[in-house]
């Protein structure tokens, strides 16, 4: 499942993101109407009422970005698959790649370096992820959305 968050929508779309789902954030109509124009199965999320014409278009009625997430749990619910989760940058959207310990220490502090052993890095802009306490709180959202 494949989204685009338009400009009022951005603590959304990194919510996505972190859920796995490929989520482009769109800042212009130009960028709209580009991704429009390329076709695909992308579902358009908008708080705005009229709305870009797009295959597919779900409003957004909170201005919470939980809330949001829980107005679109029907929609995503079944597709959030453990092996997607923290598995995309929430800058840019690109899937992480795996990446050794050695190759990110000057990127880190000191204590992350030391205290975690698996790290993810974006190839786009070279962001570094790991899997901190913040966890805790995904599990606990995943299992909001999936029930």
């Amino acid at each position: 499942m494949r989204f685009i968050c338009d400009v009022m929508l951005g603590r959304l779309a990194k919510y996505l993101r972190v859920l796995g789902f490929d989520a482009e954030y769109v800042r212009s109509e130009a960028e709209l109407e580009r991704l429009r124009e390329e076709g695909g199965d992308r579902i358009l999320l908008t708080r705005r009422t009229k709305a870009m014409r797009f295959p597919h278009t779900v409003r957004i009625r909170s201005e919470s970005a939980r809330e949001q997430l829980n107005e679109i749990k029907g929609l995503i619910s079944a597709s959030i698959a453990p092996e997607r989760v923290l598995n995309r940058c929430i800058e840019c959207n690109r899937e992480l790649i795996e990446v050794d310990k050695e190759e990110i220490e000057s990127l880190v502090p000191e204590f992350v370096y030391h205290q975690y052993g698996r790290f993810k890095q974006c190839p786009s802009c070279a962001r570094v992820y790991w899997e901190g306490s913040h966890v805790a709180g995904l599990d606990r959202l995943i299992e909001e959305i999936t029930n």
